[in-house]
Protein backbone atom coordinates (compact mmCIF):
# COMPACT_ATOMS: atom_id res chain seq x y z
CA UNK A 1 0.00 0.00 0.00
CA UNK A 2 1.69 3.49 -0.96
CA UNK A 3 1.43 6.32 1.67
CA UNK A 4 -1.24 8.19 -0.46
CA UNK A 5 -3.45 4.97 0.08
CA UNK A 6 -2.37 4.63 3.41
CA UNK A 7 -3.29 8.42 4.06
CA UNK A 8 -7.07 7.36 2.08
CA UNK A 9 -7.17 4.41 4.21
CA UNK A 10 -6.34 5.83 7.54
CA UNK A 11 -9.05 8.57 6.79
CA UNK A 12 -11.80 6.10 6.17
CA UNK A 13 -11.12 4.82 9.47
CA UNK A 14 -11.47 8.00 11.61
CA UNK A 15 -15.06 8.64 9.39
CA UNK A 16 -16.19 5.18 10.25
CA UNK A 17 -14.93 6.04 13.61
CA UNK A 18 -17.21 8.84 14.17
CA UNK A 19 -19.96 7.87 12.26
CA UNK A 20 -20.29 4.44 14.22
CA UNK A 21 -19.98 6.87 17.37
CA UNK A 22 -22.87 9.12 16.17
CA UNK A 23 -24.65 6.59 15.10
CA UNK A 24 -24.44 4.50 18.50
CA UNK A 25 -25.34 7.87 20.95
CA UNK A 26 -29.07 7.37 19.20
CA UNK A 27 -29.12 3.42 20.47
CA UNK A 28 -27.37 3.76 23.75
CA UNK A 29 -29.74 6.61 24.77
CA UNK A 30 -32.49 4.46 23.62
CA UNK A 31 -31.58 1.59 25.69
CA UNK A 32 -30.86 3.75 28.67
CA UNK A 33 -34.87 4.60 27.93
CA UNK A 34 -35.63 1.18 27.86
CA UNK A 35 -33.62 0.28 31.51
CA UNK A 36 -35.36 3.21 33.24
CA UNK A 37 -38.94 2.33 31.93
CA UNK A 38 -38.01 -0.98 33.21
CA UNK A 39 -36.90 0.28 36.52
CA UNK A 40 -40.24 2.09 37.07
CA UNK A 41 -42.49 -0.35 35.81
CA UNK A 42 -40.60 -2.45 39.09
CA UNK A 43 -40.36 0.04 41.47
CA UNK A 44 -43.47 2.66 41.24
CA UNK A 45 -45.88 0.21 41.88
CA UNK A 46 -43.84 -1.10 44.79
CA UNK A 47 -43.89 2.22 46.13
CA UNK A 48 -47.61 3.17 45.78
CA UNK A 49 -48.37 -0.41 47.30
CA UNK A 50 -46.18 0.32 49.92
CA UNK A 51 -48.09 3.76 50.76
CA UNK A 52 -51.21 1.78 50.30
CA UNK A 53 -51.10 -0.69 52.27
CA UNK A 54 -49.06 1.17 55.59
CA UNK A 55 -51.53 3.71 55.06
CA UNK A 56 -54.87 1.77 55.33
CA UNK A 57 -53.51 -1.79 57.27
CA UNK A 58 -51.12 -0.41 59.66
CA UNK A 59 -52.85 -1.53 62.23
CA UNK A 60 -53.89 -4.71 61.08
CA UNK A 61 -50.15 -5.79 60.42
CA UNK A 62 -49.41 -4.33 64.00
CA UNK A 63 -51.66 -7.34 65.34
CA UNK A 64 -50.71 -10.13 62.58
CA UNK A 65 -47.12 -9.82 62.07
CA UNK A 66 -47.72 -12.97 59.61
CA UNK A 67 -50.00 -10.86 57.32
CA UNK A 68 -47.05 -8.19 57.31
CA UNK A 69 -44.68 -10.50 56.53
CA UNK A 70 -46.58 -12.16 53.68
CA UNK A 71 -46.74 -8.55 52.36
CA UNK A 72 -43.04 -7.93 52.32
CA UNK A 73 -42.66 -11.62 51.23
CA UNK A 74 -44.85 -11.30 48.29
CA UNK A 75 -43.97 -7.64 47.54
CA UNK A 76 -40.83 -6.54 48.53
CA UNK A 77 -38.30 -9.14 49.21
CA UNK A 78 -37.90 -9.80 45.02
CA UNK A 79 -36.74 -6.42 44.20
CA UNK A 80 -33.88 -6.30 46.86
CA UNK A 81 -30.56 -7.98 46.63
CA UNK A 82 -29.47 -9.32 49.51
CA UNK A 83 -26.23 -10.92 48.55
CA UNK A 84 -24.99 -7.63 47.30
CA UNK A 85 -26.02 -5.75 50.15
CA UNK A 86 -23.97 -8.15 52.27
CA UNK A 87 -21.08 -7.91 50.21
CA UNK A 88 -21.34 -4.43 50.59
CA UNK A 89 -21.19 -4.51 54.36
CA UNK A 90 -18.47 -6.68 54.51
CA UNK A 91 -16.00 -5.72 51.83
CA UNK A 92 -16.45 -7.42 48.45
CA UNK A 93 -13.34 -9.36 48.74
CA UNK A 94 -13.71 -10.61 52.22
CA UNK A 95 -17.40 -11.56 51.24
CA UNK A 96 -15.69 -14.26 48.64
CA UNK A 97 -13.75 -15.34 50.47
CA UNK A 98 -15.97 -16.66 53.38
CA UNK A 99 -16.73 -20.46 53.01
CA UNK A 100 -20.07 -21.11 50.94
CA UNK A 101 -21.55 -22.32 54.14
CA UNK A 102 -20.71 -19.11 56.11
CA UNK A 103 -21.29 -16.67 52.94
CA UNK A 104 -24.99 -18.09 52.94
CA UNK A 105 -25.66 -18.12 56.53
CA UNK A 106 -24.78 -14.88 56.78
CA UNK A 107 -26.82 -13.55 53.85
CA UNK A 108 -29.39 -15.09 55.08
CA UNK A 109 -29.03 -13.22 58.67
CA UNK A 110 -28.82 -9.52 57.11
CA UNK A 111 -32.09 -10.70 54.56
CA UNK A 112 -33.27 -11.42 58.18
CA UNK A 113 -32.60 -8.06 59.39
CA UNK A 114 -33.53 -6.55 56.26
CA UNK A 115 -36.90 -7.81 57.43
CA UNK A 116 -37.15 -6.57 60.84
CA UNK A 117 -36.04 -3.55 59.70
CA UNK A 118 -38.89 -3.38 57.36
CA UNK A 119 -41.07 -4.34 60.90
CA UNK A 120 -39.42 -1.36 63.25
CA UNK A 121 -40.48 1.39 60.02
CA UNK A 122 -44.31 -0.26 60.56
CA UNK A 123 -44.11 0.25 63.88
CA UNK A 124 -42.65 3.78 63.55
CA UNK A 125 -45.13 5.00 60.56
CA UNK A 126 -46.45 7.98 60.67
CA UNK A 127 -48.90 8.17 57.74
CA UNK A 128 -46.08 9.35 55.16
CA UNK A 129 -46.80 8.42 51.54
CA UNK A 130 -43.57 7.49 49.06
CA UNK A 131 -43.43 8.32 45.60
CA UNK A 132 -40.97 7.73 42.66
CA UNK A 133 -39.95 11.06 41.47
CA UNK A 134 -36.74 10.05 39.03
CA UNK A 135 -34.82 7.30 38.21
CA UNK A 136 -31.21 7.90 36.51
CA UNK A 137 -29.59 4.78 35.58
CA UNK A 138 -25.32 4.89 34.18
CA UNK A 139 -24.26 4.64 30.57
CA UNK A 140 -23.54 0.76 30.88
CA UNK A 141 -26.93 -0.01 32.58
CA UNK A 142 -25.35 -2.20 35.27
CA UNK A 143 -26.53 0.39 38.29
CA UNK A 144 -28.90 3.50 38.98
CA UNK A 145 -30.82 5.71 41.50
CA UNK A 146 -34.84 5.36 42.19
CA UNK A 147 -35.11 8.39 43.72
CA UNK A 148 -38.05 8.69 46.27
CA UNK A 149 -40.17 10.95 47.65
CA UNK A 150 -41.52 10.41 51.68
CA UNK A 151 -43.82 13.22 51.84
CA UNK A 152 -45.36 13.26 55.95
CA UNK A 153 -48.14 15.01 58.05
CA UNK A 154 -45.66 15.95 60.82
CA UNK A 155 -41.86 16.30 59.48
CA UNK A 156 -40.80 18.39 56.19
CA UNK A 157 -40.65 16.25 53.29
CA UNK A 158 -37.33 13.93 52.57
CA UNK A 159 -36.11 12.27 49.31
CA UNK A 160 -34.68 8.30 50.05
CA UNK A 161 -32.28 7.79 47.19
CA UNK A 162 -32.47 3.47 46.44
CA UNK A 163 -29.30 2.30 44.72
CA UNK A 164 -30.14 -0.03 42.59
CA UNK A 165 -27.93 -2.93 40.61
CA UNK A 166 -28.98 -4.74 37.02
CA UNK A 167 -28.61 -8.68 38.06
CA UNK A 168 -26.93 -11.17 35.58
CA UNK A 169 -30.39 -11.94 34.16
CA UNK A 170 -31.61 -8.58 33.75
CA UNK A 171 -33.41 -7.32 36.87
CA UNK A 172 -32.98 -4.58 38.68
CA UNK A 173 -32.87 -5.04 42.58
CA UNK A 174 -32.35 -2.59 45.33
CA UNK A 175 -29.20 -2.65 47.41
CA UNK A 176 -28.72 0.52 49.49
CA UNK A 177 -30.69 3.52 50.55
CA UNK A 178 -29.74 6.77 50.73
CA UNK A 179 -31.11 9.63 53.31
CA UNK A 180 -29.62 13.36 53.51
CA UNK A 181 -26.52 11.72 52.02
CA UNK A 182 -25.79 8.95 54.10
CA UNK A 183 -26.50 5.33 53.09
CA UNK A 184 -27.40 2.45 55.19
CA UNK A 185 -24.35 0.65 54.29
CA UNK A 186 -21.79 2.89 55.19
CA UNK A 187 -23.88 3.42 58.84
CA UNK A 188 -23.56 -0.57 59.48
CA UNK A 189 -20.83 -1.59 57.68
CA UNK A 190 -18.06 -0.29 60.25
CA UNK A 191 -19.87 -2.18 62.82
CA UNK A 192 -19.90 -5.30 60.58
CA UNK A 193 -16.39 -5.20 59.72
CA UNK A 194 -15.23 -4.49 63.50
CA UNK A 195 -16.69 -7.87 64.79
CA UNK A 196 -15.74 -9.98 62.02
CA UNK A 197 -11.94 -8.52 62.39
CA UNK A 198 -12.21 -9.26 66.31
CA UNK A 199 -14.49 -11.95 66.55
CA UNK A 200 -14.91 -13.54 63.59
CA UNK A 201 -17.55 -13.95 60.83
CA UNK A 202 -19.35 -16.30 63.19
CA UNK A 203 -19.67 -13.67 65.60
CA UNK A 204 -21.30 -11.86 63.04
CA UNK A 205 -23.81 -14.05 61.85
CA UNK A 206 -24.94 -14.92 65.57
CA UNK A 207 -25.38 -11.31 66.51
CA UNK A 208 -27.46 -10.94 64.00
CA UNK A 209 -29.43 -13.99 64.33
CA UNK A 210 -30.07 -13.01 68.54
CA UNK A 211 -31.51 -9.88 67.28
CA UNK A 212 -33.90 -10.99 65.08
CA UNK A 213 -34.76 -14.02 67.15
CA UNK A 214 -35.14 -11.30 70.37
CA UNK A 215 -37.11 -9.12 68.41
CA UNK A 216 -39.50 -10.96 66.67
CA UNK A 217 -39.99 -13.23 69.76
CA UNK A 218 -41.48 -9.83 71.63
CA UNK A 219 -43.70 -9.27 68.85
CA UNK A 220 -45.11 -12.30 68.22
CA UNK A 221 -45.55 -12.63 71.95
CA UNK A 222 -48.06 -10.15 71.57
CA UNK A 223 -49.67 -11.58 68.27
CA UNK A 224 -52.56 -14.17 68.61
CA UNK A 225 -51.46 -17.71 69.20
CA UNK A 226 -52.87 -19.21 66.03
CA UNK A 227 -49.70 -17.28 64.16
CA UNK A 228 -47.38 -19.64 66.12
CA UNK A 229 -45.09 -21.06 63.39
CA UNK A 230 -46.21 -19.08 61.01
CA UNK A 231 -43.39 -16.40 59.71
CA UNK A 232 -41.94 -14.50 61.47
CA UNK A 233 -43.38 -16.04 64.69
Amino acid sequence: MTDKSRKIFDICEMLMAITNAVLASPLEEKKLQSEEQLVQSRFVPLFASITEQLSTRQAHYLKNPSAYQLFLDTNVRSLWDTSSTTSALIGKARFLGLESSDRQALVAAVDNTLVRYAFEGLERYGGQAFEVVDVAVNKSATMGWVQVLMESPIIPDLHLDLLIKRTSKGDWRAVDIRTRGITAVAVKKHEFRKIIKQQGVTALIDSLKRKNSDYFRDICAKAPATLKGKAPC
